[in-house]
């Protein structure tokens, strides 16, 4: 059982212009009901001088019909002109940014829509004339479905209430369940607004605009005003939670049931699928850790943070290890129209971006065109690192008082809906500008200095687990080692985890606290005794660092505030694993126009050699030599040396190996597919045929990662499976 208890009361912030009149009834209906309300003068533009939940741009203001030069001189009637130059505009469109909900009220509804933070344009009634009368709505919106279809009494009093925008998007309107309320009675001819609209949201669900005052009805409860509440103060946070815990990136519930039957045991396997990368044991008492991940849905969005930030992203995995990074490579799948080649520019630009700026050397990979990839780009990125086996750290908790340490950047909304982004399709007249909020952005200093922090710790033997916070951010992180932990231990584990502690850029919704993908963080599991040592370790790599929580032996997994007001409680081991059953149909494939792509300057931005590893690297190379899909790396540490290939199937990475003379190792696999309701079947069978490959050969699978709906306007790509392979010298 789930239990939300204990909710702070909202802080509001509401615009005062000039001549505002439903300024105060607006502070007074909220004060009613037991919420903080203030004023927020509109020449105010800093956002940092106020803390609110919920900033509110009230009605029934002179100002927002008249534009003037002077109040005192000529004026003309344009609903929401003068507003736009108001200096509090900077601060609404903060508040956006901060994903913090907005509400506009009849002026402050036109007022949103000029600032293009909702659609349409509200115009002059049908009847020509100002209207003030109660009128009956509906509750058109599904954001609190127990309240949809309710129907309210409530007044509206206005002359330009119109609401208009165009029958396409309208269709947008009701597919987005962006539609709030509608008139129901007679004032829906009198006002002759489009649909019967009476107010909207944005697609996010954080926006919210409409013509009727429901702050006039002030000792009603109105379901429109349960609505808002229930966003502002997060009655969906248990929803928020859970929605991202269901997402395919989270939890895999398409591709799970086939994974399992993967081919994963060997005499080298360390550390095999299930935690952040696979390890294998390379003699000497070294080991090495290997890992390939997906950024395809963020390249498309911001081509250069989306691909950077799968280069940061897989360089935390293999140093959460405990292993120290010495190589990264890249696949990368592009179309061929104009935007592709932009796209694959600056992709190139911020994968060499970061991975120079970090020291790691670029050590292999390709690139492929097709118009198959025109509106869906694929950026796979492999990465290896180096660890002694005594210092393998893994992704658990297994005491009960052990703290929960953050270090690294603050958290920021970056990235907040990122899992549930990649758990989608595109349609071809997306915007990907009102997506890019979905995107981190990276700092490859502040993670080299996070890197030679962990493994300092690493080294020194103060470490209980580590955990990188990528997909879900805290909340998945601290979720996952608890799991881990007890799967090891057997024993009644759980945690909590206090969202005032996390920090913050600035003032965060605590569940968005919880799910941002901000980069460059770490979670650390340290018993209370090693807690002084390892603060001194971070102030020396000058990183911050908060305790956030701690391990328990309570079995709950629980998320609290300061004042000990308990947000979220559940229990562990009822996290169930979804799970989600396609047909397995044959896919209808595009034609085969795949080309080999080679860019010697591209590729020339890459640093190849930092580390004096790389002995072998055929990045270039030509279509009529086979076998060339290898580097070879020097491996100082044992006198060894190891072969990494690459291909699309199994026998592309196994014969460079055997040819060469090296003992394959193992393999990871990334697994680029369209929608699973074309291509879950295609999927099945390359893995039924992997495996099979895998076990005659006795090479094991040591992870691996699955990218789904990698489709546009419902055509999916062809099933593009990506494969890495590893051996060491004999």
């Amino acid at each position: 059982m789930i239990i939300i208890e204990n909710l702070d009361k909202m802080k509001v912030g509401v615009v005062l212009f000039p001549g505002s009149n439903c300024a105060q009834d607006l502070i007074l209906y909220f004060q009613k009901r037991g919420h903080q309300a203030f004023t927020i003068w509109y020449q105010e533009q800093d956002i940092s001088k106020y803390t609110f939940d919920l900033l509110a741009l009230p009605g029934g203001f002179s100002f927002g019909d008249r534009f003037y030069q002077k109040a005192t001189g000529d004026y003309v009637i344009q609903p929401g002109k003068m507003a736009l130059d108001s200096p509090v505009c900077k601060l609404i469109f903060e508040t956006h940014r901060q994903r913090i909900p907005i509400v506009g009220i009849c002026n402050g509804f036109q007022i949103l829509t000029q600032l293009n933070l909702l659609p349409g344009e509200l115009k002059r009634n049908k009847n020509l004339k100002f209207t003030c009368q109660q009128v009956k709505c509906k509750l058109e919106s599904r954001i609190v479905p127990r309240l949809t279809g309710r129907n309210m009494k409530i007044d509206v009093a206005n002359e330009y209430g119109r609401y208009y925008i165009g029958k396409k998007e309208v269709k947008e309107l009701e597919k987005n369940d962006q539609i709030l309320m509608t008139y129901q009675d007679d004032y829906a001819e009198l006002n002759g607004s489009v649909g019967n609209i009476a107010g909207v949201c944005d697609k996010e669900k954080l926006i919210f605009g409409m013509m009727p005052h429901f702050e006039r009805t002030i000792e009603s409860n109105l379901p429109i005003f349960d609505v808002i509440e229930s966003v502002v103060s997060k009655k969906s946070f248990q929803q928020s939670i859970e929605s991202l815990m269901f997402s395919e990136h989270i939890s895999y519930k398409s591709t799970r049931k086939y994974l399992k039957r993967l081919y994963t045991e060997g005499e080298g396997v360390i550390v095999g699928p299930g935690e952040n990368a696979g390890i294998v044991d390379l003699g000497g008492g070294y080991c090495l850790a290997i890992r390939i991940e997906s950024h395809n849905h963020p390249t498309f969005i911001d081509p250069f943070n989306g691909a950077s930030t799968g280069v940061g992203g897989i360089l935390r995995d293999i140093f959460t290890m405990g292993a120290r990074p010495i190589g990264i490579l890249d696949f990368l799948r592009f179309g061929t129209n104009d935007h592709s080649k932009e796209l694959l520019k600056e992709t190139v630009r911020g994968i060499s971006y970061y991975g120079n700026c970090f020291g790691v050397a670029n050590v292999g990979g390709d690139c492929f065109t097709s118009k198959m990839y025109d509106r869906n780009p694929l950026v796979n990125v492999a990465c290896l690192g180096i660890v002694k086996k005594k210092d393998i750290i893994y992704g658990r908790a297994t005491t009960e008082g052990s703290l929960m340490i953050y270090v690294g950047s603050k958290t920021g909304a970056e990235g907040v809906n990122g899992a549930a982004m990649a758990s989608g399709s595109f349609s071809s007249d997306v915007d990907t500008s009102t997506l890019k909020d979905n995107i981190q952005f990276g700092d490859p200093f502040l993670e080299k200095l996070l890197l030679e922090g962990c493994l300092e710790i690493v080294e020194n033997g103060l470490l209980e687990g580590m955990q990188d916070m990528g997909a879900g951010g805290v909340l998945c992180s601290s979720l996952e080692v608890v799991q881990r932990g007890r799967v090891v231990t057997g024993k009644n584990l759980g945690c909590w985890l206090n969202v005032d502690k996390i920090p913050c850029k600035y003032q965060m919704d605590d569940c968005d606290k919880l799910i941002s993908e901000s980069q460059e963080r770490m979670l650390l599991v340290v018993k209370p005794e090693n807690k002084d040592k390892v603060f001194s370790i971070f102030e020396k790599w000058d990183l911050e660092y908060a305790v956030v929580g701690s391990v328990d032996d309570t079995g709950y997994y629980k998320i609290v505030k300061s004042n000990n007001s308990v947000l979220y409680k559940k229990k562990v081991d009822s996290f169930s694993n979804p799970s989600q059953d396609w047909k397995e149909v044959k896919q209808c494939l595009s034609d085969d126009d795949l080309k080999f792509y080679n860019d010697e300057m591209l590729w020339n931005t890459y640093d190849s050699t930092i580390g004096c590893r790389t002995t072998i690297n055929n990045r270039i190379r030509c279509d009529n030599l086979p076998n060339t899909n290898f580097s070879i790396l020097d491996i100082h540490e044992n006198g060894k040396q190891i072969i990494l290939t690459w291909g699309s199937n199994f026998d592309d990475c196994y014969n460079p190996i055997i040819q060469r003379k090296f003992k394959p190792l193992g393999l990871v696999n990334c697994l680029n597919y369209g929608h699973p309701k074309d291509s879950i079947g295609e999927m099945k069978k390359f893995l039924e045929n992997l495996t099979k490959k895998c076990k005659e050969n006795k090479v094991p699978v040591l992870g691996g990662n699955v990218s789904l709906y990698n489709a546009t306007d419902d055509v999916s790509i062809n099933p593009t499976p990506i494969l890495v392979m590893v051996g060491v010298s004999s």
